[in-house]
């Protein structure tokens, strides 16, 4: 189906909490790429608690890339975390090693769209917009680009700074502007969607429930004493990922070359 970039323009709004929610409840196989530069695969600390060695990843990757066998080694380097279903690539061990992904982002962005060709998609945490050496490549050529945000005055202050540019980068690189839209965390503390839209000028794609339990078993390996798949985290991806197929959809179609009979319906001119 695609290839949906999370990002955001501040600091720790749920990206990846949000990031790995969507991957878990996909429809079909898919990869999900930790591409923060700012180090660390919370992934890997987190969610599987340190149990699996930062052994494979982004680095190693790059060390493929540059022996020219990134494509064969691809799924090397992922780690397995839902019955083959769910893959994850782990990102940096620490934000020393950004530099070394300036070369990898392109060719990467090129092996995640083969990916969505052989029917595995692929989400990506892209961290936060701005950063030194961050994925511009992969946010660049998604299908689409959700803009995380909470529903805070600064959060919401620091979207508005991050939008335009990043509307406008979309639109130059070929895309264009209708692959991008917001997904909130938290609305109604105190925003609710109608005045970030507003105040963004960008399309809503949903509203995630705020709900501190089920996203601190995603980002800390925490227990979640009641039922998992009923949790409104859960709840509200199930919405976001039906949002994000229908976004994919109409962008797709705009892209999509006219039909003969349109052709010939359009008037020539000279």
């Amino acid at each position: 189906m695609a290839v949906v970039v999370l990002t955001s323009a501040r600091g720790a709004p749920g990206v990846t909490t949000s990031a790995l929610a969507m991957a878990m409840l996909w429809p079909r196989p898919v990869v999900l790429v930790e591409a923060d530069v700012a180090g660390s695969s919370s992934i890997l600390a987190g969610y599987l608690r340190g149990s699996v060695p930062p052994d494979r990843g982004l680095v190693s990757l790059a060390v493929a890339h540059r022996r020219g066998v990134l494509a064969e080694q691809f799924y090397e380097q992922t780690v397995n975390l839902i019955e083959d279903r769910v893959r994850l690539v782990p990102g940096l061990v620490n934000a020393q090693q950004a530099a070394s992904m300036d070369r990898l982002w392109s060719p990467l962005s090129m092996v995640l769209s083969g990916l969505e060709r052989a029917g595995t998609d692929v989400i990506v945490d892209a961290g936060r917009l701005g950063m030194v050496h961050g994925p511009q490549p992969l946010i660049r050529s998604a299908d689409a680009v959700l803009l995380v945000t909470r529903t805070t005055l600064p959060a919401v202050s620091s979207a508005r700074a991050r939008v335009e540019s990043l509307r406008t980068e979309l639109v130059d690189f070929g895309q264009g502007d209708d692959t991008l839209a917001v997904l909130l965390v938290g609305e109604g503390q105190p925003y609710r969607s109608r005045e970030i839209h507003s105040a963004l000028r960008t399309p809503v794609l949903a509203a995630m429930t705020w709900d501190q339990a089920a996203a601190e078993s995603l980002s800390h390996g925490a227990a979640y004493g009641r039922r998992f798949a009923a949790a409104p985290l859960f709840r509200g991806t199930r919405v976001a990922i039906g949002a994000v197929h229908e976004l994919i959809d109409r962008h797709r179609t705009r892209l999509a070359p006219a039909s003969g009979e349109q052709l010939m319906q359009e008037p020539t001119y000279g």
